[in-house]
């Protein structure tokens, strides 16, 4: 379960491109964390879309058995929805002179 946590907190800096806490004394980040309710204040402070949102707050569940074992939040993961990009591939490369 701490690893699902620890996974949600670096997912949550790869997609916020932040840290969850900032500026605050180590007490405080200690009750926040503890309590669960910091968790829930960083996820009202951020627009991340819903199901990004959601696979957040389920990582960060304050009771661990609320928590989604890898193979569950692999699932979640691949039902995000997906962006279709045309993939660039050069059509000749040029040879400098």
């Amino acid at each position: 379960a701490a690893d699902v946590y620890a996974f949600g907190t670096v997912w949550y800096e790869l997609q916020a491109r932040d840290w969850p806490f900032k500026n605050q004394a180590a007490e405080a980040l200690i009750w926040q964390i503890g309590s669960g309710e910091g968790m829930k204040r960083v996820l009202a402070s951020v627009s991340l879309g819903k199901e990004v949102t959601e696979i957040l707050s389920a990582c960060w569940a304050f009771d661990l058995q609320e928590r989604p074992s890898f193979p569950l939040l692999m699932d979640m993961l691949e039902k995000l929805p997906k962006l279709n990009r045309r993939l660039s591939h050069p059509g000749h490369f040029w040879k400098s002179a």
